[in-house]
């Protein structure tokens, strides 16, 4: 994958409700454990290790927003889909902006989620 992240596409997180209701697809690429304390309800769960063996997944007529937990493994995820031809961006600061901006982030049990 590119580790590069300083030319990566990037959205903000004040808009990501607006994006969703759009069609983009959220794509969290964090851990199990962070995954599990708290979450978007509309997001997708697919660690960044399991990205490459699940990279079928991905359609090339969907936008995909990738999120973790401050931008940075999710700024890599992005840059490696844009270089297999899907429209990608990284949603800049992460799960600690994304809960700023909504009420949307749940924990396993449905409660409201805390971002770890």
């Amino acid at each position: 994958m590119e580790l590069d992240i300083n030319n990566t596409p990037s959205l903000e997180p004040e808009n990501l409700e607006d994006l969703l209701q759009e069609g983009y697809q959220l794509v969290d690429v964090r851990e199990q454990d962070e995954w599990d304390a708290g979450h978007h309800k509309s997001a997708r769960h697919l660690p960044m290790g399991e990205i490459i063996e699940n990279i079928d997944d991905f359609k090339n007529n969907e936008k995909y927003i990738f999120v973790c937990r401050s931008g940075a493994r999710s700024g890599r995820v992005t840059n490696f889909m844009i270089s297999k031809n899907i429209e990608s961006y990284n949603l800049s600061g992460g799960m600690k902006q994304v809960k700023n901006f909504t009420d949307e982030i749940y924990n396993l049990d449905g409660n409201s989620g805390e971002i770890i």
